[in-house]
């Protein structure tokens, strides 16, 4: 009868650890390496070098258009068009400029390095791709329920000094949702990035869906719908030089 109990006890702890090991929280560096697989793989993102895409904005019922284009850790240019004027912002390695025409801005300025600093990841494409390379530092922070999925809570510090905590599904890998946080001019601004629609493009995954909230406008939300997005054009990268007049 001893032997018999004995038995059991030591069967129930075989399964257990089979169930507990099939079960068990996955670990930093595997989720990372199944969140690079879903966005394409290593091979693709080492060689994604340049981005152009044309999207629209929702902003307090607006429709705002809006051209970014990107060369990896080289340049990052956004053009708005509201009410007919076009608003340009521009990094261009460690400086930065912008021209604001509806704030009386018609020449291009240079933008402040604290701002500058601030916009720094901006020219990079590949996330979390070799992110110690970055100069970066990665903590798995527990799990968490959104909107009904399960994620994984990955804080991303940044060598500029910013922090983005990505929510990466369970299921998919995918990064549903983006919250960063910036200094600019001794006031840390939070930002929100609500990501869906995810779609391949020349192998890489994107979401073409958007819902930005930022503490630096309160109550108001902006969505971004991209039309068309381009995977390694060739970019004449004068576009990042500040206008001499």
């Amino acid at each position: 009868m001893l032997k018999k109990t004995y038995f059991k006890s030591l069967l129930l702890l075989i399964i257990s650890g089979i169930f507990s090991s099939a079960f068990a929280q996955k670990t930093l560096d595997e989720i990372v390496a199944l969140h690079l697989t879903a966005m394409g793989g290593k091979e693709k993102l080492s060689k994604l070098k340049s981005v152009k895409i044309t999207a629209e904005m929702e902003v307090m019922k607006m429709q705002i258009p809006v051209t970014t284009t990107i060369v990896q850790d080289r340049g990052f240019r956004s053009e708005t068009v509201v009410q007919g004027s076009t608003i340009t912002q521009v990094i261009d390695n460690d400086k930065g400029w912008s021209i604001n025409p509806m704030a009386g801005q018609t020449k291009a300025t240079p933008l402040p390095d604290e701002v500058v600093k601030s916009l720094s990841a901006e020219t990079d494409l590949t996330g979390l791709y070799n992110y110690k390379e970055k100069g970066q530092t990665l903590t798995l922070d527990g799990e968490d329920d959104l909107g009904g999925a399960k994620v994984y809570k990955v804080t991303q510090n940044m060598k500029n000094g910013s922090k983005r905590t990505n929510y990466i599904s369970q299921d998919t890998y995918y990064i549903l949702k983006v919250v960063a946080s910036v200094t600019v001019q001794g006031q840390q601004i939070e930002s929100k990035n609500t990501q869906s629609d995810f779609r391949r493009v020349d192998g890489i995954t994107y979401p073409f869906t958007s819902e930005v909230e930022t503490s630096a406008m309160p109550g108001a939300s902006m969505a971004m719908k991209i039309k068309t997005l381009e995977v390694n054009p060739k970019i004449d990268e004068a576009i990042f030089v500040m206008p001499k007049e």
